[in-house]
């Protein structure tokens, strides 16, 4: 079982003004060090331009910065917003990326969620549409060789055919393999899992309770195979917050009382309470169990109840647990918090996790191999 952080980054004190934007940086990349230093398998950056709590509008700078710093850990979008690029520029620009990062970057797509950044970009409600061409364009500048061209609604691209007077074009990706490309769901049957399937990328499942999950994966593997593909569980990755401390009410305690708590109590909860899916569904919908209601959906039940927060003991039994009820899978993606008032906790919690926790998870890993 793999584990990984994604930094969206979360900071209520830079969007009321009391941390500065280099500070938020300076702590993503330590954690990125600390992720690389105690076995972490991989950390994603995020790209948002005017949401003032998620202040991240370059992951391809966070990750170029962070490879100079680590040795080891995969470096991964989550994600580039397609609209808001030229995709022949983004498309180059990534395989430079991965031969920076000696094939450690990670190529997560979105087509952007956020209404307010939409607006600065004047995407006129078309950032679907956007999102599928800019896709086309990518995969084209990766893996196929010129001339070619392609004319599309919002972007035309043509490759110009090799010569030898400018030895180029000359892009490639590191040891000839394109990134690994990776795309979010949260909806049940989310048509962004269908996408990836068609398209053979590796799916990541949003933070939802056990039942959705299971219809994510019977949703991208039904696609897989009708797209001809093979699909992995062990290529599945799941995001759920996690924390780990020496026992089951220090890790309680420092998550509920802690940035981690104030972060999801001030502002990803009440998104969730009122935000809709595509189809309609509130999003706080997605996490609950049978039977309970959004009353349910508090900030102690997500503690002790849906992450995975505990003592080394109890995190490696949740896991094995949530392992179990989706029939397997093969890495935890936690979302990272600023505890920058008091870092010590949060990087104990990064030691324990690669050093108590994973090792004795190998079993349920090499378990995600096996199951298709």
């Amino acid at each position: 079982m793999d584990f990984g952080l994604f930094c969206t980054p979360y900071s209520p004190d830079y969007s009321e003004g009391r941390r500065t934007a280099s500070e938020v940086i300076a702590w993503d990349l330590q954690l990125a060090e600390w992720a690389d230093q105690y076995g972490l398998s991989e950390i994603f950056f995020a790209e948002h331009y005017t949401i003032g709590v998620e202040p991240s509008p370059a992951p391809d700078i966070m990750i170029a910065a962070a490879s100079q710093r680590t040795k080891r850990i995969k470096l991964g979008a989550a994600a580039h917003l397609l609209p808001y690029h030229n995709p022949v520029n983004l498309a180059c620009r990534l395989l430079w990326l991965h031969n920076m990062t000696n094939g450690r970057y990670i190529a997560g797509f979105a087509p952007g969620s956020f209404p307010t950044d939409a607006q600065l970009f004047d995407t006129g409600g078309n950032n679907a549409e956007m999102f599928s061409e800019a896709l086309d364009i990518i995969d084209a500048v990766w893996n196929r060789k010129g001339p070619w061209r392609i004319d599309g609604k919002y972007w035309n691209a043509e490759m110009p055919e090799y010569t030898e007077q400018w030895r180029g074009p000359h892009l490639t990706p590191f040891d000839s393999t394109p990134p690994e490309v990776l795309l979010t769901g949260m909806q049940a049957n989310s048509p962004t899992f269908i996408e990836a399937a068609q398209r053979g990328f590796t799916p990541m499942s949003q933070q939802v309770g056990v039942d959705v999950l299971n219809a994510h994966w019977e949703t991208y593997s039904t696609a897989s195979v009708e797209a001809g593909f093979t699909p992995s569980r062990r290529s599945w990755r799941i995001l759920r917050d996690v924390f780990v401390a020496e026992t089951d009410e220090e890790a309680r305690r420092l998550v509920r009382d802690g940035q981690a708590g104030q972060t999801w109590r001030d502002h990803i909860l009440p998104v969730f309470k009122t935000a809709k899916t595509s189809g309609g569904a509130v999003l706080g919908e997605l996490f609950l169990d049978p039977g309970m209601t959004m009353d349910d959906l508090t900030l102690d039940w997500l503690v002790d109840h849906f992450w995975l927060v505990g003592s080394p003991d109890t995190v490696v039994a949740k896991v094995k647990e949530l392992d179990e009820k989706v029939g397997g899978f093969g890495s935890v993606v936690s979302l990272a918090h600023e505890y920058l008032n008091d870092p010590e906790p949060y990087r104990r919690n990064l030691e324990l996790l690669g050093t108590e926790v994973m090792p004795r998870l190998a079993d349920v890993g090499a378990r995600a191999t096996s199951v298709v």
